[in-house]
């Protein structure tokens, strides 16, 4: 209704003359009488009443328990992003600042937050492994191929699934399999759902890399990454989820390699021997 107002649109001048008073005076108005308003704007009570069903309200009354409405609800709205990093006012210099400083928050917030032991006992895990699955849906299953496709350069075959394929699993039940769950929030009830599957019907060791709302998915996994979540109303969290997956991920690559740095190392050399056949150059040009 505010917003109609703002627009004052088919609104004759006195109708405009009440409206402009109430977007201007709107914490003293639920407090008022027509007639009251009719004064303040200097117009009439047929012009207040005529205004209110334009508005598409029955009446004043409506009209004042509507503007209470959203006065209460665009309170409740500036509280919560009273705090966001990015505004309606952000410049170009603003943003280009503080997203730095988002990815820094998720990542030092997650790596303060790990657990050695936890981290240690995974690290075992995928060490031995003979492939490694992830699971996620939506924004997290495109972390989740990125992450397959590192883990795939070392020699690992890596594989990412936004459902159950229950005759794979079966297929490859004695095949030594990490599966890495992953979900922003942590409550994702689909990828709950493939926790539980994972967890009872096969042996695959499951690590959960989720949000702070993990309660149910934690009794699922053999272990939790938990990983830092903004909770913001806009789609700021999105930003600082994701640095933070992916930087637990990364962590994971990083054991790996290091521990099959050597072999990485040769087969690299190899690869760059042929590197030429991937690239847009002449035979010429590759010698």
């Amino acid at each position: 209704m505010i917003e109609k107002l703002k627009e004052d649109a088919n609104f004759t001048n006195h109708e405009r003359e009440v409206a402009h008073y109430v977007l201007e005076h709107m914490d003293l108005v639920p407090e008022m009488s027509t007639n009251d308003l009719a004064r303040a704007s200097f117009t009439s009570k047929a012009t207040v009443v005529r205004l209110c069903k334009k508005l598409g309200l029955s009446g004043y009354q409506q009209f004042k328990l509507k503007l209470v409405e959203e006065i209460n609800q665009k309170k409740r709205m500036d509280e919560l992003l009273a705090n966001e990093p990015i505004t309606n006012e952000s410049s170009y210099q603003d943003i280009i600042h503080t997203l730095p400083i988002l990815y820094d928050k998720a990542v030092t917030n997650t790596k303060l937050s790990l657990d050695k032991n936890s981290m240690n006992r995974i690290k075992q895990v995928l060490l031995r492994a003979e492939c490694i699955d992830f699971y996620a849906t939506g924004i997290s299953y495109i972390l989740a191929q990125s992450a397959a496709f590192k883990f795939a350069t070392l020699g690992v075959e890596s594989s990412v699934y936004e459902s159950i394929n229950g005759h794979y699993l079966a297929a490859r039940k004695n095949k030594k399999t990490i599966a890495f769950l992953i979900s922003f929030t942590g409550a994702n009830r689909t990828v709950i759902r493939m926790a539980r599957y994972l967890r009872e019907a096969t042996n695959n060791y499951v690590v959960g890399i989720v949000g702070p709302h993990n309660q149910v998915i934690r009794k699922w996994c053999h272990e939790i990454v938990e990983i830092a979540n903004h909770d913001s109303i806009l789609s700021l969290d999105v930003i600082s989820s994701f640095s933070a997956a992916n930087y637990v991920l990364d962590i994971f690559f990083a054991l790996l390699l290091s521990d099959c740095y050597e072999q990485h190392a040769y087969s690299s050399m190899e690869m760059v021997s042929h590197m030429h056949l991937l690239l847009d150059k002449t035979d010429e040009e590759a010698e």
